[in-house]
């Protein structure tokens, strides 16, 4: 069986940077070592390479999916915007970006190398052993002046845990892998992708909106600490969450009861307190620990308190699309007026044909609008010109369409007729995704009724024969056409929100 490479493959060059080997292989990206070819100096490079979305072409990055390539790109910004903001935050303690590039499809960034091993590893090789207070002093209090430095620039870390907390060979911490990115991109819905890190990741990151602030990393890091005096990683904020619910007690033991004597109780209580799992009752800032482990005889440094703040990740804004046909005059370019949120787009020309019967104007090319039916969730509606003439724009409005709107003017002499044009002339299309029919004009003379509409559909002689929502509308109401296309919606998947669109 052949094994697909994920990696580039050593000797790869990116532009000056020559990649040695593999760091680092997570969801979200892969982290090679590199030789900067110019300098002479050895460099990490992270490449973004989201395993659940695309696939190693040579060395190129391609997408397993088309219909992921929004998904993607949201992730790819992420990444970027992680990269521009290390960039900006000087601080020994936290990993220095020098250079950002886009190359083989993706994005890579290239950062500092430095001998050593995370505190992970470093645990593993230990086994049980558990590391003394003066050593934890010693990395505690760095890495707070690091979070301090990233939360004055209102940034979280959001994925603090002992793999991505380095040791330099002098011992000292530095403060890698970033999480903000990678969440945003799991949150945004990648399958597969797992966000958080249980038993460190805080109550509040596992809520899309929790809120989240400098308490948040404060958390992880405590739960870090935790992991490092008694060896056990601890139990993870939601089941914590879930036996309180249930009158149970908190399935974490306090440190000051799960250490021993080994360490001082002032100690203990500072991580107790980091270790909250509401966050009211959490230590608020970097700042504020930095006090207290001052206060309790220990050398906290100076301590500066950063303003509280709440951190909103973005989040990924699904854009689908609609398609609205029928013949001219049925009420598409009024439709989409009706329904968007935004000023509309028409094509709109002087109806130099038959048409000037119908309509003084008539659509040439499209008819575009957006409707916001969520925070996350955006409908773009496209109307397409209904003479058959302009069929070659047809081919193309229908490219990505989420459904069919199929508008007929009921006041038509053979309205069944157009209905039938446009359901063939559109049927590979229905095929693949869903149909609902508008009858406009139903009240403007002796048309046939809905019921006529039904039972048209479904007569044998017919094909194909479907039985898709039929609605009668004015397309000048925004409620009936809502209602259409809340149809389509729920036509595509049952479960669909009842949005208030």
């Amino acid at each position: 069986m052949t094994t697909v490479q994920k990696n580039l493959p050593s000797d790869t060059m990116l532009h000056e940077y020559r990649i040695d080997r593999v760091l680092g292989v997570g969801a979200f990206g892969i982290t090679y070592q590199g030789l900067d070819t110019n300098l002479n100096i050895a460099v990490a490079i992270k490449e973004y390479f989201p395993a659940e979305l695309v696939e190693r072409d040579g060395v190129k990055v391609k997408l397993k999916s088309a219909a992921d390539e929004e998904l993607y790109r949201f992730g790819l910004d992420a990444f970027v915007s992680e990269a521009r903001i290390l960039a900006r935050l000087k601080d020994p303690n936290i990993v220095r970006i020098s250079r950002y590039f886009n190359a083989n499809g993706t994005a890579y960034f290239v950062m500092d190398y430095e001998e050593g091993a995370t505190l992970a590893e470093l645990l593993q090789r230990e086994g049980g052993r558990r590391m003394d207070e003066a050593r934890l002093r010693e990395l505690l209090l760095p890495l707070l002046k690091g979070l301090r430095t990233i939360h004055a620039k209102q940034y979280l870390h959001r994925d603090i845990k002992p793999g991505n907390i380095y040791l330099r060979k002098d011992g000292s911490p530095l403060l890698i892998d970033f999480g903000a990115a990678k969440l945003e991109f799991g949150s945004a819905g990648a399958q597969g992708f797992c966000a958080l890190t249980p038993g460190y990741a805080p109550l509040e990151q596992y809520d899309e909106f929790g809120d989240q602030g400098p308490w948040s990393d404060l958390y992880a890091l405590g739960a870090t600490l935790y992991r490092c005096i008694t060896g056990n990683t601890p139990v993870a904020a939601a089941s914590r969450h879930s036996a309180l619910r249930m009158g149970m007690e908190d399935p974490l033991m306090p440190a000051v009861h799960a250490a021993g004597s080994d360490y001082s109780p002032a100690f203990l209580q500072v991580i107790d307190w980091m270790l909250a799992l509401k966050p009211a009752d959490r230590a608020p800032s970097a700042g504020k620990v930095l006090e207290r482990l001052q206060s309790d005889g220990g050398s906290g440094g100076e301590p500066t308190t950063t303003t509280a703040f709440l951190y909103k990740p973005r989040q990924c804004v699904r854009n689908h699309k609609i398609l609205f046909v029928g013949p001219v005059g049925a009420g598409k370019s009024t439709a989409i007026a009706a329904l968007s949120d935004t000023g509309t787009v028409s094509t709109d020309q002087a109806a130099s044909d038959m048409t000037r019967a119908r309509k003084s104007q008539t659509t040439v090319a499209m008819d575009y609008g957006i409707m916001n039916v969520s925070e996350t969730e955006r409908i773009h509606l496209y109307g397409a010109p209904g003479q058959e003439r302009f069929d070659f724009m047809w081919s193309i409005l229908q490219q990505g369409v989420l459904g069919l709107v199929i508008l007929v003017d009921n006041s038509r002499k053979a309205p069944f007729d157009d209905l039938a044009f446009y359901l063939k002339w559109f049927d590979e299309l229905i095929g693949r995704t869903k149909v609902v029919i508008g009858v406009n004009f139903a009240a403007a003379g002796p048309g046939p009724d809905l019921e006529s509409y039904h039972r048209f559909l479904l007569d044998e002689k017919f094909a194909p024969r479907i039985n898709p929502p039929i609605f009668e509308v004015d397309a000048r109401d925004k409620t009936d056409m809502a209602t259409l296309i809340q149809a389509l919606l729920v036509s595509l998947d049952p479960g669909v929100p009842d949005y208030d669109i």
